[in-house]
């Protein structure tokens, strides 16, 4: 890909991958450490995400934990809430992945940042902007007042739920850094460099 050509289908399809290995990572490591807490391996698919679609279900387990200290989530697994809870991650994943890559290319070109052209200032500036989204997510986004999913501030434990968002962004700096490596230099920064 030339160093020249700017953001097309190409770089925004290469950043929807990027994304979507991150949201691999973020998932797989989300499902280890539920079913390590014994929570039921397939649960953060099959009830956390899925939450976004079967709301009620959720609120009632929500409820049920409330009245049953230490009750486990794992519920049987339902195909249909462990499909859309994939969808709905990955569907996610591929769109933060879209916005890192746009925010990251507007800040190595508009401000002239060429750290940013680095691996390590790359993959450095998707975790910042991994703590940042899962900030968002758990204290803005999800929670009331504007409440896209209130249930899940409740249910996800935090420490899993940041490393995984630093486990996403570094899965997604360095396969983007991989694939997107030459739309990053900008002609007018070579010129300067040489």
């Amino acid at each position: 890909m030339e160093a020249s050509r700017g953001i097309d289908s190409r770089f925004v399809g290469l950043a929807a991958v990027s994304g979507a290995a991150g949201g691999v990572v973020m998932a797989l490591w989300m499902m280890v450490y539920s079913a390590a807490t014994n929570n039921g391996f397939w649960t953060p698919l099959n009830v956390c995400f899925a939450s976004f679609i079967y709301r009620s279900e959720a609120q009632m387990m929500m409820h049920d934990m409330m009245m049953h200290p230490g009750m486990s989530m794992n519920e049987p697994v339902q195909p249909s809430h462990l499909a859309a809870g994939f969808l709905v991650h990955m569907s996610f994943a591929v769109v933060v992945g879209i916005a890192f890559a746009l925010v990251i290319y507007f800040a190595i070109r508009a401000l002239r940042l060429p750290l940013l052209t680095t691996r390590l200032g790359y993959v450095g500036a998707s975790v910042i902007g991994g703590v940042i989204l899962y900030a968002l997510m758990m204290y803005v986004i999800l929670p009331p007042p504007i409440g896209a999913n209130p249930v899940i501030p409740d249910m996800t434990p935090r420490g899993a739920f940041i490393i995984g968002h630093v486990l996403y962004a570094i899965t997604f700096g360095l396969v983007a850094f991989g694939l997107l490596r030459p739309t990053m230099v900008a002609p007018t920064m070579r010129r300067a460099a040489a």
